[in-house]
C-alpha cells in the first residue's frame, strides 16, 4: 500500500491525505457553525409592535395627497415592510435658499410639502437602532419608502414600541 517514498498506492502522498482530511474538517465545523447561527438568527425573536415615523423635508403636493392611512409601505431599496400607513402629516416645505448676501435662509415653495408619514410594523427596538424584517434601521437615516403608489426620498424621524391597546 504505502511504497518506500511515502505514497499511498504509489501515486498520493500520505501528507497531501493528511492535509485533505484537516481542510474536510474545517469546512465541515465552519459549515455546521454557519448554519447553526442562521437557524438562531442573528437578530432577537421577540417582536414588537413599532410606529415608524419618517420624514421629507419637500415633496409634491401632490405626491403627499396621495399616501392615505392603510396604505402598504416599504423600504424600496431593500424590499423590507415597514407595514400599514397609520398616519399622514403636511406642513411648510422647508427649502434651504442662499441670499445673494451669501447668507442661508429657510423658505418654502408654493406646490410643495413637507410630509409625516407613521407606519406600523412588527420589529424589535435595541441600543443600535430598529430591527425590521432582517435590516437595521436608525434614526437619520435616508431610505427609499413607497407608501400606497408613491415614492419619497427621505430619513427615518422616530421609531418607538407601541403600547398595549394603543395601536389598536
Amino acid at each position: 500500500m504505502i511504497d518506500g517514498r511515502g505514497r499511498l498506492f504509489g501515486k498520493i502522498s500520505v501528507i497531501d491525505v493528511l492535509i485533505v482530511i484537516v481542510l474536510v474538517v474545517a469546512v465541515a465545523v465552519v459549515g455546521y457553525r454557519f448554519t447553526k447561527l442562521q437557524a438562531a438568527g442573528p437578530f432577537p425573536a421577540k417582536q414588537d409592535r413599532l410606529r415608524v415615523v419618517f420624514y421629507q423635508e419637500e415633496v409634491n403636493d401632490f405626491t403627499a395627497k396621495t399616501v392615505k392611512k392603510g396604505d402598504p409601505a416599504k423600504d424600496a431599496l431593500l424590499n423590507v415592510s415597514f407595514g400599514q400607513v397609520v398616519d399622514v402629516k403636511t406642513d411648510k416645505s422647508v427649502s434651504i435658499v442662499k441670499s445673494d448676501k451669501g447668507e442661508y435662509h429657510v423658505s418654502s415653495k408654493e406646490g410643495y410639502c413637507s410630509v409625516y408619514i407613521t407606519m406600523e410594523t412588527n420589529g424589535s427596538v435595541g441600543n443600535s437602532g430598529a430591527t425590521i424584517g432582517n435590516s437595521v434601521y436608525y434614526i437619520g437615516q435616508t431610505i427609499t419608502l413607497h407608501a400606497g403608489n408613491a415614492v419619497f426620498f427621505g430619513k427615518i424621524f422616530d421609531f418607538q414600541k407601541v403600547s398595549a391597546g394603543e395601536g389598536e
